[in-house]
């Protein structure tokens, strides 16, 4: 074969080499691909940073403030309501305390009378017989004087504390059991209060602790919201002891129960009812106030 046929194949065969080549030639530098890695890291970088995301973490920061700002309104909450109940059981220890000097001043007159009575009677009685015998009977005779020994003035004394025997143990009970269902109230057992007041009435219905035992089952309901058997309860203490001081602010609770209740009508009725039985108490002074209330619902 000649060199001028050799040349041309040769060509040809150099020729089906160059495309490997030429291929490794068009791949980018290595400068090139080191950008495009860069432009990448910075387009994260600005996901990153973008206005979105921070968006997201001051929403985060925003919640976590109100979350500890709610623990702490919870915990102040908490701390009031600790304060209310032991200023609740404050207030009943004195109000009953007060209803109880009450009830002693209106009943320490009739029996300081009664027990005085016979004190009295029983001398001059005694004296008057001893003095008729003393002039009938002759001196010398020797014979003891049933009459002048004191019997009839002894038989006065001892027939009165048997009666009075008879009566105290029962207003010792009363008292008893008065103390202990006022003790439950105290320590806002107000389940087992109620029971133990509702036993109480009905077991001494005319007893002399009756009315304040009414009023604090009242009481009772009225503390766990419990408004229509409140309202049942102070109606029924108003209606039943009339001479009780306790008739003013328990229409006073009627008329905050019928305003819980939304029983606007009802509330303004017995609200005005107060006003006209008791224009000069506290407790008709905050019956206006709640009148006022009752209005602005009724106007809204």
């Amino acid at each position: 074969m000649s060199h001028k046929l050799l040349l041309p194949l040769l060509m040809g065969l150099a020729c089906t080499a160059i495309p490997g080549m030429a291929f490794a030639e068009d791949a980018p530098p290595p400068a090139v691909r080191k950008a495009t890695v860069e432009d990448r890291i910075s387009r994260l970088e600005r996901l990153v940073n973008s206005q979105g995301l921070v968006d997201i973490l001051l929403r985060m920061e925003n919640l976590q403030r109100d979350v500890q700002q709610i623990q702490g309104d919870g915990e102040v909450q908490l701390h009031k309501l600790e304060e209310l109940k032991k200023r609740q059981r404050e207030l009943y220890i004195d109000i009953d305390r007060r209803l109880l000097q009450l009830e002693r001043k209106q009943t320490t007159a009739a029996p300081a009378a009664v027990t005085q009575q016979p004190a009295t009677v029983a001398p001059v009685q005694t004296e008057k017989t001893t003095a008729d015998s003393s002039a009938a009977m002759p001196a010398d005779t020797g014979l003891p004087s049933t009459i002048g020994s004191g019997k009839p003035t002894s038989g006065v004394r001892t027939t009165l504390p048997s009666k009075q025997a008879s009566v105290v143990p029962i207003e010792e009970k009363e008292q008893v059991a008065y103390q202990k269902a006022f003790d439950l109230l105290r320590e806002l057992r107000y389940d087992k209060a109620s029971e133990a007041f509702r036993t109480f009435i009905t077991k001494y219905p005319d007893g002399r602790y009756a009315h304040i035992a009414q009023y604090w089952l009242a009481e009772a309901s009225y503390a766990q919201r419990k408004f229509k058997v409140a309202i049942e309860d102070y109606t029924k203490l108003i209606n039943t002891y009339a001479a009780s001081p306790k008739r003013a602010e328990a229409m006073l609770k009627i008329g905050y129960s019928y305003y819980e209740l939304k029983d606007y009508p009802n509330a303004q009725a017995i609200l005005e009812q107060l006003i006209g039985s008791y224009p000069d108490t506290t407790e008709s002074g905050q019956a206006r106030n709640l009148l006022q209330k009752i209005k602005i619902n009724y106007a809204s």
